[in-house]
């Protein structure tokens, strides 16, 4: 299998893209294709579990209700028992105090001081009764107004209920796949880089594929074909190999795009990108191992496209479909050895 370095640019692009945005749910490009072609189906798997949650939450709800009022009445008959007991207890020693007859003045006065304060007690716990036994109930009694009115709801409204409940998830499911749409051409290349990394791995490991290469030049070097000023390049697929050096951009274009003529030729960025590498590994790669001078390092300029491309062909530049790649690769004879291969790539690397 290649050796692959690297993670594909477009593929960095798409999860910065998706994070800034919130969105962290998918790990690979695989998932993101699924989710888009299981969209429908995931809204509607959203509210079938909504509603089946909803189904086992009546139920519990009615279990709750019956054993929550069953508990009320006994709270209540507790605290009014207990109550009620409190005021016999008053009554009956007021009623000790009036029927004992007291000749010491002393003692009738402090006995009508003592049956005031009992008949004190007795009237304001008499009054309080209604709001000690509220006080006593009032907890359970409004976790049975909460589950009443659920329950209304689900009876009245099932399916209303069911919509506001997965309102939140149908949103975030939309959101994400809107995000995704501002995406598709993030997409759609990290689709292709993907598929051509895929491909790539089948190859022996006399192969070297670096992702998302880069190079920066300091100074920027002058390119006279485009008359233009170079300080960086990137490319998708850098392919180092016994045969030479691929530069390797993937393209991921419908027919409508292949033949639109608005759309930058990949040619051209091909060609800067193979110029400037031909600079740098001139002025930093030396192949001194063959007994004839120092070899020439071969870059080929390749554009992959997915699933179209041109009829035309292009000078210095060869353009294969997906399934072409691997056998247009290995059409060319190696012509570096071992070491020189290692050389090459411990430097690109």
């Amino acid at each position: 299998m290649a050796r692959i370095h690297r993670t594909i640019e477009s593929l960095n692009s798409l999860k910065y893209e998706l994070e800034s945005r919130g969105i962290t749910r998918f790990k690979s490009v695989k998932e993101i294709k699924e989710f888009l072609q299981k969209f429908d189906s995931e809204k509607l798997k959203v509210l079938n579990d909504t509603k089946n949650e909803l189904e086992q939450e009546y139920h519990n709800t009615c279990l709750r209700l019956k054993e929550n009022t069953q508990q009320k009445v006994e709270l209540s008959s507790l605290a009014t028992e207990k109550i009620d007991r409190k005021l016999t207890n008053l009554q009956a020693k007021i009623d000790l105090i009036q029927k004992k007859s007291s000749f010491s003045f002393l003692n009738k006065i402090l006995s009508s001081i003592k049956l005031y304060n009992l008949k004190k007690q007795f009237i304001v716990l008499n009054d309080r009764k209604f709001k000690l036994l509220f006080k006593v109930v009032q907890p359970i009694a409004q976790k049975i107004k909460i589950d009443q009115r659920f329950l209304n709801e689900y009876e009245n409204d099932k399916q209303l209920l069911i919509e506001k409940r997965a309102k939140l998830k149908i949103e975030e499911l939309e959101y994400t796949k809107n995000v995704l749409e501002d995406c598709k051409n993030l997409i759609s290349g990290a689709i292709g880089e993907n598929l051509v990394v895929k491909e790539i791995k089948k190859l022996s490991d006399d192969f070297v594929l670096i992702n998302d290469f880069k190079l920066d030049f300091y100074p920027p070097i002058f390119y006279k074909q485009q008359n233009e000023i170079i300080s960086s390049i990137q490319i998708d697929h850098l392919l180092i190999s016994k045969a030479g050096i691929f530069i390797i951009e993937t393209k991921n274009w419908s027919k409508k795009s292949v033949n639109s003529i608005s759309l930058r030729s990949p040619i051209e960025q091909i060609r800067r990108s193979n110029f400037a590498l031909y600079i740098y590994i001139s002025e930093n790669i030396s192949l001194a191992d063959h007994h004839w001078g120092e070899q020439k390092i071969p870059i080929r300029n390749l554009i992959v496209m997915i699933n179209n491309k041109p009829k035309a062909q292009f000078k210095y530049v060869s353009i294969k479909l997906l399934n072409e790649l691997n056998d247009y690769i290995n059409y060319f004879d190696p012509i570096l050895t071992e070491n020189q291969l290692n050389k090459i790539t411990s430097h690109l690397v």
